[in-house]
């Protein structure tokens, strides 16, 4: 999996992740962790790390998984996820994000319950003091996780959807234009059926 790493100065919006005595985390048999629970987009998520690599035995595994703890309305339940994972630099006081370049939106089901990266940093560059990612035996991950919500079932278009379908359809006057084009249909109806259903009254008016 291709990963888009960028720095920034802004912490993660969802969750962060604080591992002190990490010496002591790595050297326990047990290869895998799971964070605490946080919430995001109405549904529970935890951090999965490997500090020994799940893919590679030279790298850090950090992986965004949906918790078992969520109920569904649905049993074939899908959820679209656009997300980003967070390892801090220390020295410089800012975060390395991290995303999937090639395919930035995932869907968690019941079958695939978990996405992130097997390789998600070097441990050569994690140890380097230098890089400031583990310092004084302690190392912060971090999570953003937005949740793409699914299109209304009534087929409801959005202020914006309603707009691209008329300029689809062709309509290229102005905003004022097109309004008085409809005022215009309008006036022109109520003519009609004045006109048809009470003819002595369309003459009072002067409609015809």
């Amino acid at each position: 999996m291709a990963n888009d790493n960028g720095k920034r100065s802004l912490p993660p919006a969802d969750y962060i992740f604080k591992i002190k005595s990490f010496n002591l985390l790595a050297d326990l048999t047990v290869d895998r962790f799971e964070s605490g629970v946080f919430v995001s987009g109405g549904y529970y998520w935890r951090l999965v790390f490997y500090p020994k690599g799940n893919e590679s035995s030279d790298h850090l595994s950090l992986y965004l998984k949906i918790d078992e703890s969520n109920s569904y309305s649905n049993a074939a339940w899908s959820v679209n996820v656009y997300y980003r994972l967070f390892v801090y630099d220390q020295i410089r006081k800012d975060y390395l994000a991290v995303q999937d370049a090639k395919s930035p939106v995932r869907t968690f089901d019941q079958h695939t319950s978990e996405w992130g990266f097997g390789k998600f940093l070097t441990l050569a560059e994690f140890n380097q003091h230098l890089k400031g990612y583990l310092l004084n035996n302690t190392c912060t991950f971090g999570a953003e996780v937005h949740v793409i919500k699914p299109t209304d079932t009534d087929g409801t278009l959005s202020k914006e959807d309603s707009l691209a379908v008329i300029r689809e359809r062709g309509i290229d006057c102005g905003c004022n234009q097109f309004v008085g084009c409809l005022f215009t249909a309008f006036i022109k109806s109520i003519k009609t059926l004045i006109i048809d259903r009470v003819p002595c009254l369309g003459i009072l008016l002067n409609l015809e």
